[in-house]
């Protein structure tokens, strides 16, 4: 039988993928998201709707890379929570544009320093040089996989 070796902080997919659990955890304990009623998961969509407010519920889908139903109860509890509103699309009446509340978009304003206080405090004691080299390698794997 073989021996198949395997050190995950030798695997870019390993490290990615925790690193980036550990960065959300760490930010929903900063910013207290559980008393707001918010998940890990609602951070993607609330980015995504702070870039670009009014965005079809499908792109959405695909830009978080979550699955139709994922998104769809996502979407159910930021709504139940007044973050956003759905409201039918004038030009297909089967598909909702998403549109973020007064709260929604005041969330921008607790949330994202927090994560930006996150980003810092975990990068520090790294130089450009590293930072600059590890952007390059997650944009690049970005851009080969989403497309």
């Amino acid at each position: 039988m073989k021996d198949i070796s395997f050190s995950p902080l030798d695997s870019i997919i390993f490290l990615a993928n925790r690193a980036g659990r550990l960065l959300a955890n760490e930010v929903r304990r900063r910013a207290d998201m559980d008393s707001l009623g918010l998940q890990s998961q609602h951070m993607g969509i609330l980015v995504d709707l702070w870039q670009q407010d009014g965005v079809r519920q499908q792109d959405l889908a695909v830009s978080t890379i979550k699955d139709k139903g994922t998104i769809a109860r996502a979407l159910d509890a930021l709504e139940r929570d007044n973050v956003l509103v759905r409201v039918p699309d004038p030009a297909d009446k089967r598909t909702n544009r998403i549109y973020l509340t007064h709260k929604g978009k005041m969330l921008k304003e607790l949330l994202l320093p927090q994560a930006r206080e996150v980003e810092a405090d975990v990068l520090a004691g790294l130089s450009e040089d590293d930072l600059q080299a590890c952007k390059r390698v997650l944009v690049h794997i970005y851009r080969k996989l989403y497309q």
